[in-house]
């Protein structure tokens, strides 16, 4: 499956000469994309949880050369200057969860917890994100619904979605590191009302 997806496995189990490591996250299967195309990614997203249908959580770790996201509801002649994203090669797609439109590049990781409906907890999985942050020396907390803030300044680093597919759930979401913040403006046109 590794080869056919793009992606290194990192299991539970280090018996052989394989790229696992011994998790600490409780059985967690952690799969680690080699692409950096925005539409194979969510293409693999799509196949774990709707092919493989993950009995066990898995932890799905991508990231994108730039690239805008839209959710599944939005217009992207209303959230983007696609003109620009056109002329400076900024691909565009449409993830199949909620949430705002979002600005990718190789600054920014993103994350995917897939799993059985029956034991999807977000509070589990922030955690997960929170505790190998604090490994960097990032202190951060959840906040509001969808977002990790840094602690003390409130300043927002991630952001994320859900989904509910039939029995498996499916919680996405960004960490920016080193993200081009410029590309934020160049290419997203929010309305008024959302900067508010």
């Amino acid at each position: 499956m590794s080869r056919m997806l793009g992606v290194s496995v990192f299991c539970g189990h280090a018996r052989s000469r394989s790229r696992c490591f011994s998790s600490s996250a409780n059985g967690l299967r952690v799969l680690l994309a080699k692409e950096q195309d925005i539409h194979f990614n969510l293409a693999t997203e799509n196949y774990l949880i709707e092919q493989l249908k993950p009995r066990a959580p898995v932890l799905f770790l991508w990231r994108n050369q730039k690239t805008i996201v839209i959710g599944r509801h939005q217009n992207p002649w209303q959230e983007c200057d696609l003109h620009r994203m056109e002329s400076d090669n900024v691909a565009l797609a449409r993830r199949y969860s909620g949430g705002g439109a979002v600005y990718q590049d190789l600054g920014n990781t993103c994350f995917t917890f897939l799993g059985p409906a029956s034991s999807f907890d977000k509070d589990r999985n922030n955690a997960i994100i929170l505790r190998a942050l604090e490994k960097f020396g990032i202190h951060g907390e959840a906040s509001g619904r969808n977002d990790l803030v840094l602690k003390g300044s409130g300043r927002k680093f991630s952001g994320a979605a859900f989904k509910h597919i039939g029995e498996a759930s499916l919680h996405h979401g960004t960490v920016l590191m080193d993200v081009d913040l410029e590309g934020l403006g160049r290419y997203l046109t929010p309305s008024k009302l959302k900067l508010q």
